[in-house]
């Protein structure tokens, strides 16, 4: 007589800091960054997140535990799972408390919900916030440049791209600095991390059903920091970083009224641009990249025209 089937006992939750890693690791394997038998060390993802191997060590059992991962001892794990059981094990997430709070704030002060100086316990209150939880989005928010802090539990909005003419201006600037970006001495290629950058933009285009816009942000923010960081000019990253947090209220508030064949097209373009890079030829991919920066300008003023997601 056959044993009667009994369903595995869910693992106990593990620490939030361990969350977070195994939502990078999924998140890097979905989007093309990790693939199937990637190796993984405790080591390398501490140095690339920058924090202790504990949390690293938790979050690498966690997903051994779910067969995401093989583990060999004394040689670290490696990705085994497809992409359907990747899918479905970062779907069974917790979210990310604190990217959730974060994104929840940008949004309302965008919509001026909120005004630009904020009282720590009200936030808590009309957020439902616990007070470690809002105090470190906060510091986030203030470590992004979007806050400052101005006396004790008293915070203020920083300048964004709350103006059209704003907006008007800093695609102006960015095509002078990114298009320049592409013609320093001392522009070099990091081919690992172009190819981990052209998957991702590859990914979104062949899955779009699975990511949101928030992805799209992200993804579209990596792309133009990399460029800005092969430039060698640590001014020009500290730019294109600044613009990217300038723009994220302005950018997260446009994605969801915005068509997304318009998104697959940056998607495209993005990889032209990446193809020109790694074919050596830096004019083209400045040319590129004026007309891809000159035509996310026309999309804001078609936004202005209330044709954005035509």
């Amino acid at each position: 007589m056959a044993e009667a089937q009994m369903d595995t006992p869910p693992a106990p939750p593990i620490a939030p800091l361990a969350q977070r890693v195994s939502r990078y690791i999924l998140d890097q394997a979905l989007a093309g960054g990790y693939e199937n038998g990637r190796h993984m060390t405790e080591a390398d993802l501490a140095s690339r997140l920058g924090i202790s191997r504990t949390p690293v060590r938790a979050a690498l059992r966690f997903l051994h535990e779910r067969a995401l991962l093989a583990h060999m001892p004394n040689r670290g794990y490696t990705l085994v799972a497809d992409r359907e059981a990747l899918g479905r094990a970062r779907r069974e997430m917790p979210e990310d408390e604190e990217k959730t709070l974060y994104y929840r704030l940008l949004r309302d002060r965008l919509a001026g919900k909120l005004p630009t100086r904020v009282n720590e316990l009200e936030l808590a209150q009309a957020y439902d916030a616990p007070r470690p939880l809002l105090r470190t989005v906060l510091t986030t928010l203030l470590q992004d440049g979007v806050l400052r802090g101005r006396h004790y539990q008293r915070w203020e909005f920083t300048e964004t791209l709350d103006s059209v003419e704003s907006e008007r201006e800093s695609y102006r600037f960015r095509l002078i600095v990114e298009c320049a970006a592409l013609r320093e001495p001392g522009f070099r290629i990091d081919h690992e991390r172009l190819l981990a950058c052209r998957e991702r933009q590859q990914s979104l285009l062949a899955q779009a059903a699975r990511y949101n816009w928030m992805d799209f942000f992200e993804a579209n923010a990596q792309f133009h920091e990399l460029l800005a960081s092969f430039s060698g000019n640590r001014f020009v990253l500290d730019t294109v970083q600044q613009q990217n947090r300038l723009r994220r209220m302005s950018d997260l508030s446009d994605y969801p009224l915005v068509n997304v064949d318009l998104l697959h097209k940056s998607c495209r373009e993005h990889l032209e641009i990446l193809d020109a890079v790694e074919d050596g030829d830096l004019a083209r991919a400045a040319e590129g990249m004026r007309l891809h920066l000159s035509r996310a300008s026309d999309l804001l003023e078609r936004r202005v025209m209330g044709v954005l997601g035509d």
